[in-house]
């Protein structure tokens, strides 16, 4: 089989990356070619992610990638969800994205279900309401800068954003789209929420599209010569979306990172009384279906821990907590989901003050610390899978565990530990992976049904039980 090289951009909400995917033979083999940090900045009291910066960054990596003198045949870029930016009538940005962790919107999500209700809006969309969907951001944006409705053109969410910036070609992705609480059931944009919360219905005239080559880079700044045919694909744009692609058909996945995102592949959105009494949501999958998933704060509060021992001089890597932590004997756990911990803050008082408010002997040591993560996030898994097989009715017997917090195999023990079920690990670089996947399927390179094989092929497992 002949070779093809393709690049994924994976931005995550702490750093980015561009990898290189060599694919030949049945498999992918991936380089890591450039990181950048993913830091947003805060102004005024709003939370922003840098967007012109990630974007010199990803030239960056592009330059970098050229001195390799291999030719490219696709990019794609994949990025958390729900954010997005504003274009104008001539295709500038209108204003720096907004972080979903951006608290100055809050004072604006009651108004919202005075329209239309929490219940309402699951029914309609499969998202849960909660405060970082997009619909929040969107409203206070319209309340606080009125002058949108006539200066804003096109509302385009942050992978198509950049793809638009590549390719000068504007296309909406299913995937990334699906987190918004703007699409209704049947994959098109909701009507009923558009018009109840009185969004200008011209933001979201674009076709959604499950995968679409956009045609070459036609960004200046970029060396032609080098990304000569190079084509950008519109393909796994949500990161969650881009990593099932690794995971297997008849498992739960549990995507670790910076969030835990546990779930499952299914059919149809599942919007029953159940279903929003456990703040599932249902979002898409690269090949327009849909999985129930719940959204878990995740290593976020750990990075926070170790942003806080960083700053007052010591430094740790994960490799080290992690020994501290089997070092502990403290079991108690916090509830990762409070709002307390989602928030940026002193993750460290934080903590400290819940236990002292529940009346209980607080965490002193590092390792402790460390524990409290660990044993609180595996412990939730747990809850979260069991309210899983109630929904849908079935037994769950085996997770499949991606992302880069299974390298912290204390995680994975404790989850194998509290869930009472089979675990296997990997890929890390999982929406990496999913990502270039994507762009073979869009090539035409590789079928869905290949993908396993190709998995097989080039990520060697772990299993804990």
């Amino acid at each position: 089989m002949n070779k093809s090289n393709h690049i994924a951009f994976d931005l995550g909400a702490s750093s980015g990356r561009l990898i290189l995917g060599k694919f030949q033979d049945k498999v992918i083999n991936l380089k890591e070619i450039y990181r950048f940090a993913n830091t947003p900045v805060e102004m005024n009291g709003i939370l922003y992610w840098d967007f012109p910066k990630l974007y010199q960054e990803m030239k960056n990596g592009m330059k970098i990638l050229a001195n390799e003198n291999i030719h490219v045949d696709s990019l794609s870029v994949d990025t958390w969800g729900v954010d997005y930016g504003y274009l104008d009538q001539n295709g500038d940005l209108l204003m720096l994205p907004r972080n979903y962790r951006n608290e100055q919107k809050k004072k604006y999500e009651s108004e919202i279900y005075q329209y239309i209700s929490k219940k309402e809006l699951f029914e309609e969309t499969g998202v849960y309401p909660t405060l970082i969907n997009s619909i929040v951001q969107i409203y206070a944006d319209l309340k606080r800068y009125p002058w949108l409705r006539e200066a804003a053109v096109t509302v385009l969410f942050m992978p198509d954003l950049f793809n638009y910036f590549l390719s000068k070609e504007k296309v909406t992705n299913y995937s990334i789209a699906s987190t918004s609480s703007l699409l209704n059931k049947n994959h098109e944009w909701s009507k009923k929420v558009i018009n109840t919360l009185d969004f200008p219905e011209h933001w979201f005239d674009q076709k959604i599209e499950n995968i679409k080559i956009l045609g070459e880079i036609r960004c200046s700044e970029i060396n032609k010569e080098v990304y000569k045919n190079t084509k950008v694909i519109a393909s796994a744009g949500h990161d969650t979306a881009s990593s099932l692609l690794t995971t297997s058909e008849n498992s739960v996945f549990l995507s670790c990172g910076t969030w835990s995102i546990i779930g499952l592949k299914i059919r149809e959105p599942i919007t029953s009384e159940k279903a929003f009494e456990l703040e599932l949501t249902n979002e898409g999958t690269v090949d327009g279906k849909t999985k129930l998933l719940k959204n878990i704060n995740g290593l976020w509060i750990l990075q926070e821990l170790q942003r806080y021992w960083a700053e007052n001089g010591a430094m740790y890597s994960h490799e080290k907590l992690t020994e501290k932590a089997k070092q502990s004997s403290y079991n108690e756990i916090i509830d990762v989901d409070n709002e307390k911990f989602i928030n940026k803050c002193n993750m460290y008082d934080a903590i400290k003050l819940d236990f002292i408010e529940r009346n209980i002997e607080p965490p002193v040591s590092v390792g402790d610390f460390v524990r409290v993560v660990i044993n609180s996030l595996s412990e939730k898994y747990k809850d979260v899978i069991n309210n899983l097989e109630t929904v849908i009715q079935q037994q769950i017997t085996s997770i499949h565990m991606i992302g880069g917090g299974i390298q912290n195999e204390l995680l994975c023990e404790f989850t194998a530990q509290k869930t009472k079920r089979k675990i296997v690990t990997g890929p890390i670089e999982a929406s990496a992976f999913g990502n270039i996947l994507s762009q073979l399927v869009a090539l035409n390179l590789i079928k869905y049904t290949d993908i396993p094989d190709i998995i097989s092929n080039s990520v060697d497992m772990k299993r804990f039980s």
